[in-house]
């Protein structure tokens, strides 16, 4: 009697011992989860802070605050991998320099993009709203945008930043969204379209976004992108 009084005690501790095993793992594994999404959300909230700090400098010029943002967007991004995943497939056989010149004009594109969407912002501030954890190493940031005063719609512009982790525990952004759209996700497939209709010819891409970047930058007003 004895003897089973000791088993059964024996695998009562063993039952409890493996449950507080697997607690354990299972707790710390969350908190590793949240540390690094909160990692990703301080990385971007650097980055947002040094956006701001433009917003509210009075004493800079539009084309000063348009180039500082723009080094903001490219240090804190991964261009290459950007620029890759908008080939999509093409990449695959795309020569070292003609994928080069696409990254490029790309990466000016993409900026020329972002920078146009100071006007919409301008006097407002950023603010940093949460994260999503969607993969071991992928997130997405939230943040609103608060318009200033005097603007009729005075609704907050959502945005977020699509944030991979690198071994390090650095971090990069790989896209970022504006009131709903995602823009590498966006360019991917009008890329993808304008390669089928162009016999997947990556050199005919870059020559659009050239010319689309320069009407952007108003700088070729009678210039039409090819596609």
């Amino acid at each position: 009697m004895a003897t089973c009084s000791l088993r059964f005690k024996h695998s009562s501790f063993c039952l409890f011992r493996a449950i507080t095993i697997i607690m354990a793992m299972v707790f710390g594994a969350h908190i590793a989860e949240a540390a690094d999404a909160n990692a990703a959300q301080a990385f971007v909230q650097q980055n947002v802070d040094r956006v701001n700090s433009l917003l509210d400098n009075p004493s800079i010029s539009a084309e000063q605050r348009r180039m500082e943002f723009g080094r903001v967007l490219l240090s804190m991004s991964d261009a290459h991998r950007i620029a890759v995943f908008a080939l999509g497939q093409y990449a695959n056989g795309a020569m070292p320099e003609q994928l080069s010149a696409f990254q490029n004009s790309f990466t000016d594109y993409a900026l020329s993009v972002y920078e146009s969407r100071l006007d919409n912002i301008k006097g407002g501030r950023i603010t940093v709203t949460g994260n999503v954890m969607r993969g071991p190493d992928d997130f997405v940031v939230n943040a609103e945008i608060a318009r200033s005063a005097g603007i009729e719609n005075r609704e907050p512009i959502k945005i977020a930043f699509r944030v991979r982790a690198l071994p390090g525990g650095s971090f990069v952004m790989t896209d970022m969204q504006f009131e709903g759209v995602w823009l590498a996700l966006t360019e991917r497939a009008d890329f993808t379209a304008f390669l089928q209709q162009h016999g997947g010819d990556i050199s005919a891409l870059t020559g659009s976004l050239r010319t689309k970047t320069r009407i952007l930058a108003g700088a070729d007003t009678g210039a039409h992108p090819a596609g």
